[in-house]
């Protein structure tokens, strides 16, 4: 999970985008007036997660004019634009995330995160892998365990969306925000009512006004 500085001109967040990349990057020139692949997985903090990458950069060119992203646009290689398309996020208000949200889709959302301190609270568990030798097997764990979860209320309905993220990361702060993740499956949930056992997992977020 990481906090988001949204780019706030079309100098400024293309100047970041067209870096180099890593480098092991060879194909990749800082400053050519092309952004790859590479290079924007650098400056988004993944390697190997096209799905993340997309929406870091989303999210990182949402205070920016429509004429300014599309200007941006024009400079994603034909391979970045291609995982643009394949993996714009959805963005949806609380109500919709609750009702028609489908696990593996990125999506932002916006909100006041408040934390659900223990177990008695929410009751949900994930599929971990386990890995022994060369053998690779799942198996069910408290969602607790393992993330710091929050839940954002929709104030025009009663409808909760769960978010989590990692418990190494440094604790959501409580107050607007606008979070990109992606929905993940629950195996269980009990508590709360939350359609399709979904919950958001965080990967990057950044403050609203």
């Amino acid at each position: 999970m990481k906090q988001i500085i949204p780019f706030l001109t079309f100098q400024e967040a293309i100047d970041s985008f067209d870096n180099g990349g890593r480098v092991y990057n060879l194909l990749s020139h800082a400053k050519d007036g092309i952004v790859s692949p590479a290079e924007m997985g650098k400056v988004a903090g993944v390697t190997h997660d096209p799905q993340a990458m997309i929406l870091y950069f989303v999210l990182s060119i949402s205070h920016l004019s429509n004429r300014d992203k599309e200007r941006i646009l024009v400079h994603l290689d034909t391979d970045l634009f291609v995982l643009y398309e394949k993996y714009q996020p959805v963005h949806m208000s609380l109500d919709q995330c609750a009702l028609q949200g489908k696990a593996g889709i990125s999506t932002m959302i916006v909100g006041t995160p408040k934390k659900i301190s223990s177990t008695s609270e929410f009751v949900g568990s994930i599929m971990v892998p386990v890995i022994v030798d060369t053998v690779t097997s799942f198996t069910m764990v408290p969602i607790v365990t393992s993330y710091d979860v929050y839940e954002l209320s929709s104030k025009e309905t009663d409808k909760i969306v769960i978010i989590a993220h990692h418990k190494e990361k440094s604790p959501l702060p409580e107050k607007k925000l606008r979070i990109g993740g992606m929905l993940t499956s629950l195996s269980q949930s009990t508590g709360i009512e939350q359609p399709n056992d979904l919950f958001l997992e965080v990967q990057y977020y950044l403050e609203e006004e």
